[in-house]
């Protein structure tokens, strides 16, 4: 049996430039992979470059960083290492060049250098602080100190606007800042001058009616009202004036008695029954008027008038037609604005200009001109949270144009004077000390206590001890730059000092 031959078919021929497409295929491949390593590669030099030139750092400024020793361009703090646990996230060394400190300037004989931030470290030459490696500054000797010192020395007594430069608040110390962080947080500063005052002060206050001034209506007996003559509040009564008319049993009783005993003789001496009936009906309240035409009309009346105890404006009225009313119910209050109080709150730092028989002017909108206001009270207590003492004057009000709750202002008189001025922005109340920044040097602040006098107008506040005239001080960013130094006191170990002084006020 023949073998059949069985032959495979010829392959497919393979297109021209497939071959080709290959190659250039995993030649991109590889240049592609060798891309991302030499990528990796140079990002990992770069970081490990990075990592070994940032060495140093600013404890207080940790973005200022460089790879050498030296200053902190913004406080002068001596440079540190960085930390292992901080190396890998520290950035790339700060632009900021480490500053060198100049050489110390000819001082005069005595002048002994100290640390801006420890003002207890105290050298005879120039050097570093021991405790913040801060650069020490010059101070100049008490002897030698002129108009222009502010290291908080006692210059020669001189007028009371020019006092002395108050010491350093606690827990807060001088700092210094560059153009641009002066720029960047909006700083202004504004010169302390002297202003002549007007000679007067102006105090809010207020009307109230006064205590002396107000009366109420009851009646002595039970009744019932039948007949109201004034409806209304805000009407202005006379004394005596009828107000309404109620019916009494028990005082129509007492009419009765009056008639009927009025003619029986006196025996055995003494009041008289008739003496007795009537005596009995003044106290029921029955005016001796009343009771005269009773006896002349010689029949009891039905309804008895009650009257006005006083001239005034009726502020209340708590009955109606046909109501019940007993003694102790409030028929009407009536007030006397003939004389009215002007009460004004005056602060503690004012008091001392207002004593009992000081006048003054009260001035109101409108108010066609200023009264006369006499202080004839001074109240004995301070208000805890306002700081304020109730001071009262008596005002005369002949044609009612003052009114209880009108709002206004005294004027007290005093002797001009001159005094030393900043803006009000510029003072800083803790509650425990009152202070300012004084600028001391272009970009260098100090803060320093002050004594606050009496307020001049709305803007501006008395310094009566702490800055002299012509210093400048910080009106503008005064809560960031307070804040800025208590943090710089706070990282240079102060806390602990603030804490205890706290402790000592009292306050958490």
């Amino acid at each position: 049996m023949s073998e059949i031959e069985v032959h495979a078919p010829d392959p497919e021929p393979i297109p021209k430039g497939v071959r080709a497409m290959s190659i250039v295929r995993w030649v991109l491949i590889a240049l592609t992979a060798l891309a991302a390593l030499g990528s990796w590669w140079s990002f990992a030099r770069a970081d490990g470059q990075a990592e070994s030139a940032a060495k140093y750092y600013c404890p207080m400024h940790p973005e200022v960083t460089s790879a050498s020793p030296g200053e902190c361009p913004i406080c002068q703090m001596t440079l540190e290492p960085i930390p292992e646990d901080r190396r890998k996230t520290a950035a790339a060394p700060s632009s900021h060049p480490p500053h060198v400190s100049p050489p110390a300037a000819s001082a005069p004989p005595g002048t002994v250098w100290t640390c801006p931030m420890d003002p207890e470290v105290i050298s005879p030459a120039p050097g570093r602080c021991p405790k913040c490696k801060m650069r020490l500054e010059p101070k100049a000797p008490p002897a030698q100190a002129g108009p222009s010192d502010h290291a908080g020395h006692a210059p020669d007594a001189g007028p009371s606007h020019a006092p002395d430069a108050g010491a350093p608040p606690t827990g807060i110390v001088p700092i210094e800042l560059s153009l641009d962080r002066l720029q960047a947080i909006g700083v202004r500063t504004a010169v302390a001058v002297e202003t002549p005052t007007s000679g007067s002060v102006r105090i809010a206050a207020g009307v109230e009616a006064p205590e002396s001034g107000v009366a109420q209506v009851h009646v002595r007996a039970p009744g019932f009202v039948e007949h109201i003559a004034v409806r209304e509040t805000g009407v202005r009564v006379r004394r005596g004036q009828n107000l309404l008319s109620i019916y009494s049993p028990e005082i129509y009783q007492a009419e009765s008695e009056l008639l009927a005993v009025k003619d029986w003789p006196n025996v055995g001496g003494g009041k008289s029954s008739g003496d007795r009936a009537r005596r009995k009906l003044e106290l029921l309240g029955m005016s001796n008027g009343a009771i005269d035409q009773l006896l002349k009309k010689a029949e009891p009346s039905r309804t008895v008038g009650i009257g006005a105890p006083i001239s005034g404006f009726v502020t209340q009225k708590n009955v109606v037609l046909g109501s019940y009313v007993a003694p102790e119910t409030v028929l009407y209050e009536i007030v006397d604005l003939s004389k009215v109080y002007v009460v004004a709150s005056v602060f503690q730092r004012e008091l001392g200009l207002v004593q009992v028989g000081s006048e003054g002017k009260f001035s109101a909108p409108g108010l066609a001109a200023p009264v006369v206001a006499k202080v004839d009270l001074i109240y004995p207590r301070v208000d805890a949270e306002a700081r304020t003492t109730r001071v009262r004057f008596s005002v005369k009000n002949p044609d009612m144009g003052l009114r209880p709750g009108q709002y206004g202002w005294v004027e007290l008189s005093q002797a001009a004077r001159t005094v030393v001025a900043v803006p009000r922005d510029a003072l800083i109340d803790t509650g425990l000390e009152r202070y300012v920044f004084v600028q001391e040097s272009p970009g260098r602040f100090a803060p320093r206590t002050v004594e606050v006098g009496v307020e001049l107008g709305t803007d501006r506040v008395e310094l009566t001890a702490g800055v002299r005239p012509g210093e400048s001080v910080v009106s503008g960013a005064t809560f960031l730059l307070d804040s800025e130094s208590r943090l710089k006191a706070s990282l240079a170990g102060k806390g602990a000092a603030v804490s205890q002084d706290h402790s000592k006020h009292g306050t958490p």
